[in-house]
């Protein structure tokens, strides 16, 4: 039977030397990439927080506010860096705060309806980039308008109850909006207004004058519908609405 081997023995293939040279030029090209990318992340991570004076939080009373004022230009120097992080977009909104105690159907001077527009302006693009900041949704319920539509009052409350249910620091300045306008009326919104009641008289004492001061500056039309929530949850702390003045 004759034999079908090859004559000779085959030698193994191997690329040639340019085709590893180029092989290892591109895996060279693809660690820079890669290198390159990773310090740029690392820029736009750090320099932000660089210029970023501090964590700017949702302000709970006009004093807090007003002090915020003082950290306007890094705190927009700071989202502009930062580009699409939400957060300090909404940080730089925070800045002009002192702008939720301005009476809402105020003309304003020049000058500051420029800064609440800014204001408007910065928190609409921090929920653009970060649909579930629940402060925001709350800042813009609570900005002066020119003209108020309550069916985006209405909105902007339901969105700030819908992506922070449970933060209870946002609960005095909700009820005090939400008792200030036709939203008050949703049922869906009264569920969420109930279990802020219940949380300031269950977790959090030192609201509860907040609370109180929510029902006395409520529209006369909504003051009834507000005290039934509360009596609701804790039929004492209703009969309290009327007993103990706001601090």
């Amino acid at each position: 039977m004759k034999s079908t081997a090859p004559p000779f023995p085959v030698s193994p293939s191997f690329p040639q030397g340019s085709n590893l040279r180029s092989d290892s030029r591109r895996l060279r090209v693809a660690f820079l990439v890669f290198a390159a990318l990773l310090a740029l992340s690392g820029l736009w991570v750090l320099v932000p927080e660089l210029f970023r004076p501090k964590t700017i939080p949702f302000p709970s009373d006009r004093a807090s506010a007003e002090t915020l004022a003082a950290y306007r230009s890094r705190a927009i120097l700071a989202a502009e860096l930062g580009a699409i992080r939400g957060d300090l977009w909404a940080e730089a909104a925070f800045t002009d705060s002192r702008f939720m105690w301005t009476d809402r159907y105020a003309n304003l001077d020049p000058a500051n309806r420029e800064k609440v527009e800014a204001a408007r302006r910065h928190a609409e693009t921090a929920l653009r980039f970060a649909p579930i900041n629940g402060a925001a949704w709350l800042f813009l319920a609570k900005l002066p308008s020119p003209t108020i539509d309550e069916n985006r009052i209405g909105t902007l409350l339901e969105m700030s109850y819908f992506t922070a249910p449970s933060n209870t620091m946002l609960a005095p300045a909700r009820l005090e909006r939400v008792a200030t306008s036709s939203a008050l009326a949703d049922k869906d919104v009264q569920a969420f207004i109930k279990s802020d009641i219940r949380a300031i008289l269950n977790q959090r004492p030192e609201y509860r004058q907040g609370l109180i001061a929510a029902y006395r500056n409520a529209w006369p039309q909504n003051q009834a519908l507000f005290e039934s929530l509360v009596a609701g949850v804790d039929p004492a702390a209703a009969q309290q609405l009327h007993s103990d003045p706001p601090k």
